[in-house]
């Protein structure tokens, strides 16, 4: 787990953006201990070791730390996986290596899972902007004529439906190594591609994190 991302970003600034870095890693641990509709203003507070007088001064309500946390965590996440997709251009080959290390990387940060994936269900905004990358890659393969597919919510849904089942898969059991190629596979055969392409395409190597 990565407790104190955010107090790390912090290292070196004021007072005050150490104090706002401690409330954001606080809701992230609170949310992956009870989820974004169970977590209390008092709850991170509590585990910030502050007062909620403090809470204040930083955010306006709950909404508002947590929108903060998941856009900073999805930030980097998105981050982590630009840095390996800069010079791949097939839209099929961008899927595989953005659906592949997602899984990874949230699989060994389960707080930052819990944040991403309740994220994406409670806050529309959160979720409008993952999808803007997923959409970006799907229209990429349109245009390469590698999928065959409408480019719309419901198409978005069920792909991001996918990868949450698998991350959820990894958080709950033993690592699976051929768990992110066959979600990668049920994804590209979504896509439009045929079973056999579909197959050989998801096989492509991603080193795990």
């Amino acid at each position: 787990m990565r407790h104190a991302h955010f107090q790390e970003l912090s290292t070196g600034q004021g007072k005050r953006e150490r104090t706002r870095s401690a409330l954001l890693d606080a809701a992230v641990s609170v949310v992956a201990e009870k989820g974004m509709d169970g977590a209390k203003i008092t709850d991170i507070t509590t585990a910030a070791g502050m007062a909620n007088g403090t809470f204040y001064n930083h955010f306006n309500d709950k909404d508002e730390i947590l929108r903060t946390a998941a856009y900073g965590i999805a930030f980097e996440v998105s981050r982590q996986i630009d840095a390996e997709m800069d010079e791949i251009e097939d839209a099929a080959a961008r899927v595989v290596t953005a659906t592949s290390r997602f899984i990874a990387i949230l699989a060994a940060a389960p707080d930052w899972a819990a944040v991403l994936l309740d994220g994406a269900d409670h806050l529309p905004e959160v979720r409008k902007d993952l999808y803007k990358y997923l959409r970006g890659d799907i229209e990429r393969g349109v245009a390469q004529g590698k999928f065959d597919v409408e480019v719309d919510i419901f198409l978005l849904d069920q792909v991001v439906a996918l990868v949450a089942v698998a991350v959820r898969a990894r958080l709950r059991g033993k690592p699976d190594p051929s768990l992110a190629s066959r979600v990668c596979e049920s994804i590209l055969r979504l896509l439009g591609m045929s079973p056999a392409r579909a197959r050989k395409a998801s096989s492509r190597s991603v080193p795990p994190l």
